[in-house]
Order: structure tokens, then sequence, then C-alpha cells
């Protein structure tokens, strides 16, 4: 076997790379869906776990668990996992409570939204009258 056909520290292992910028890609997509559904998680059942990023990266659990990974991917890992549970209701009635506190802003935005159509509305009819008076 020669210098160049062992691995070295200098090129890591393609899969390995391919791993990782896999539970990467993972990790922004999550934060990504967290921001757009009002900071809850649409999956899972509102929860973000070690499983669940290892789910939507498609990389299996286990492979955390090797000398690889498990002092360096596994770590970073656990401590974007704490970062992004402490934003998260953890339970499914705290998940329930945060969706329907959501859903009321929402439903309060909703009427507000509707109470300016109708407003405008009046005042285009109004305009349209102003015009057509105008012009006979």
């Amino acid at each position: 076997m020669t210098i160049e056909s062992t691995p070295s520290a200098d090129k890591p292992n393609a899969r390995t790379e391919a791993a990782l910028a896999r539970l990467h890609k993972a990790m922004r997509d999550i934060e990504t869906e967290i921001a757009a559904h009002q900071g809850i998680y649409p999956f899972n059942f509102g929860r973000v776990t070690q499983s669940e990023l290892c789910r939507r990266a498609d990389v299996k659990k286990a492979t955390l668990q090797n000398p690889v990974h498990k002092d360096t991917t596994r770590v970073e890992i656990m401590a974007w996992l704490d970062g992004v549970s402490a934003q998260l209701a953890q339970t499914r009635d705290g998940t329930r409570e945060r969706v329907t506190e959501v859903a009321d802003g929402l439903a309060a935005e909703v009427q507000r939204l509707t109470l300016a159509l109708q407003a405008a509305e009046q005042r285009i009819a109004q305009l349209e009258a102003e015009n057509a008076a105008l012009r006979g």
C-alpha cells in the first residue's frame, strides 16, 4: 500500500463529508421551517430531536455514535438542538397552545384586513361615483 492510497487527515472521507453536508442542510431547512411557521416546527408533533434531524438528513442515528462523529458532529448537533429546543414548546399540549395562539393572531389579522378591504371598496365606489358625476 502506498502513501497516496491511505486516507489522511488532510483529505476527509467523501461519505463523511456528504453526511455532514446533509446534516447541515437539514439543520438550515428546519430553522427555515420554524421561522416560516411562526416558531412552530410543523412536523413530528412540533419536536425537533436528534432522530428527527437524522431522518431529515437521511443519516442513520448510529452514524453519530462512531468515532469520527461522536466527539465532533454529535456535540455540534446536540448544542444546535438545545438552542432550537429552547425556542419550541416541547409537549403536544404546549405545541397545541402555541398553534392556537398563532391561529388567534392570524384570525385577528384576517379581520383587520377584511375591514381595510371593505373601507377601500367603499372609497373606490365613492370615487367612481364622483368620476361619473364629473364626466356626465
